[in-house]
């Protein structure tokens, strides 16, 4: 089978980026996707168009590791593009899977799953988990050892270790949420005011649950499924409903304490003072329940 003639190959992709980005203006093969204004998802649609034009399998880790037009064009001239300088020193068994973008930074031990992705500009600690479909966007910043279900998604959350963000959860950013700006280009990351969703260590946002642009979720907090979160949730509380309210407290394993602000689980104790409830001094002394 004859060589794609690399003439060829690069007005396919060259106009395939021009529709996926039609505002960009004209594209040129050095051009970088970033100052193309193409975000991961548009990376991924221009992909999936250059090989529909080509027959062509473009594998997931030359996705993730292509800056621009150029990338891909050499990747498909039988060519090894040199992405060392721009991919994160990541296990590439635990990655391979997912989609790490240019300029991602995961820590060792994270695995991504099928279709899971962290955008440009994110972080994600040490032994973290992000399950099938997930979403860590640009400016997210995530600690160690949590847990991101499958198809969540984080928009430039920050989210402290050891917390868990359930499947089809979404933290969200955007104050005034518009596809474009008032002049008719479409929006981006420059255009509005980021108001970063904060997630104490230890806490859970259950499955399904929005947490609205702004809100902190203390420390070992418990968000329950479904709930609409649109104001702070204080460190161990339970909140639930839409809009989301106060139903009670949460031991640091995650059962809700008795009235008697015991943990029917593991027997820890809590104390209350004012609004703010903290573990006694004997529970966190005791070896019943890992906090």
């Amino acid at each position: 089978m004859n060589a794609p003639d690399p003439a060829d190959l690069r007005a396919t992709i060259l106009a395939a980026a021009a529709t996926v980005h039609p505002q960009a203006g004209p594209v040129l093969a050095e051009d970088s996707f970033a100052d193309l204004g193409m975000d991961s998802l548009d990376r991924v649609v221009l992909v999936s168009r250059v090989e529909q034009a080509t027959g062509a399998a473009i594998p997931d880790t030359i996705l993730a590791g292509a800056t621009c037009v150029e990338d891909l064009i050499t990747y498909l001239t039988g060519r090894t593009p040199d992405t060392t300088g721009s991919k994160p020193a990541a296990d590439p068994a635990l990655t391979a899977l997912g989609l790490l973008d240019s300029g991602a930074v995961i820590g060792p031990g994270t695995r991504l799953w099928h279709q899971a992705q962290v955008a440009a500009g994110a972080r994600v600690g040490r032994d973290c988990i992000l399950g099938k479909g997930a979403y860590v966007g640009t400016g997210s910043l995530i600690g160690d050892r949590v847990k991101i279900g499958n198809h969540a998604d984080i928009f430039g959350a920050v989210v402290a270790d050891n917390a868990m963000i359930s499947p089809h959860a979404a933290l969200l950013e955007d104050p005034a949420p518009r596809a474009t700006t008032p002049d008719g280009r479409r929006k981006q990351h420059a255009d509005y005011t980021r108001r970063a969703v904060t997630v104490g260590a230890g806490a859970t946002v259950g499955a399904g649950a929005l947490i609205a642009p702004g809100v902190t979720v203390g420390p070992n907090a418990l968000v329950a499924l479904g709930a609409v979160v649109a104001r702070d949730v204080p460190a161990y509380a339970l909140v639930a409903g839409n809009p989301a309210r106060q139903c009670g407290w949460v031991c640091v394993c995650g059962h809700p304490l008795t009235d008697k602000l015991r943990c029917p689980a593991c027997s820890w104790a809590y104390t209350l003072n004012g609004d703010s409830l903290a573990p006694t001094a004997t529970a966190t002394a005791s070896s019943g329940c890992a906090g």
